[in-house]
Parts: C-alpha cells; structure tokens; sequence
C-alpha cells in the first residue's frame, strides 16, 4: 500500500480565499468612491466661499449703488454655473447683508443640500 501525502492548497482552499480577497477589495473601492464624493462636495464649498467672499466684497465696495445691481445679477449666474441647482437669497439690509446660498450635488444619489450663510 502506497500513501502519498497532498501538499499544497485544496480546491476549496482556494476559493475561500478568492472570496475573502474579493471582499476586501469591493470594501476598498467602496471607499474610493466615498473620498470622491468627499472631495467633489469639499470643492464645491470651497467655490461656494470663495463666491460668496467675492459678493460680499462688491456689496461693500458698491452697496446702495446701480452699479451693484449689475455686478449681482451677473455674480448670481456664474454661481449657477458653477454650483449645481444653486439658489441664492441676499438680503441687503444698509450697511449689513444676509446671504443664503445652497446647492444639490449632482453626483450625490440622495438628497442632500448644503447651505452656507453669512450675516454681517
């Protein structure tokens, strides 16, 4: 009688560990693609405060005079632009202003909307 001693990875050895690499991986594009939409959502923010910063400078450069009015309308539609669904609400109030700007990420599945405000 001959006996021969296997050495080396069985058939279901193997794809046990196919499986758990598998799943690993799908965990770690999982991620991936969670630190997209992180970033995709910090860029817009930071094009939404720097926007707003620009505004708010023209409204104290120009407040109360037609020339603001202009540099508005055309201020509002390159937020547009930039910003997906963007709506905007400014308040002049003299000297002080209110200002809401909020978007909808297109990229976002669900509903989010991120809002900034600033009074002063």
């Amino acid at each position: 009688m001959i006996c021969i001693k296997a050495k080396g990875f069985s058939l279901i050895d193997l794809m046990i560990a196919l499986t758990i690499f598998s799943v690993g991986i799908l965990a770690i594009a999982r991620l991936q693609l969670l630190s997209f939409r992180n970033m995709e959502q910090g860029t817009l923010r930071t094009i939404a405060i720097l926007e707003m910063s620009n505004l708010l400078v023209q409204y104290r450069l120009w407040q109360g005079e037609d020339t603001f009015q202009s540099a508005f309308d055309t201020w509002q539609e390159q937020v547009k632009q930039l910003l997906p669904n963007a709506q905007v609400q400014f308040t002049p109030q003299g000297p002080t202003c209110t200002l809401h700007l909020s978007w909808q990420p297109l990229a976002i599945p669900y509903n989010l909307v991120d809002t900034l405000d600033y009074v002063g």
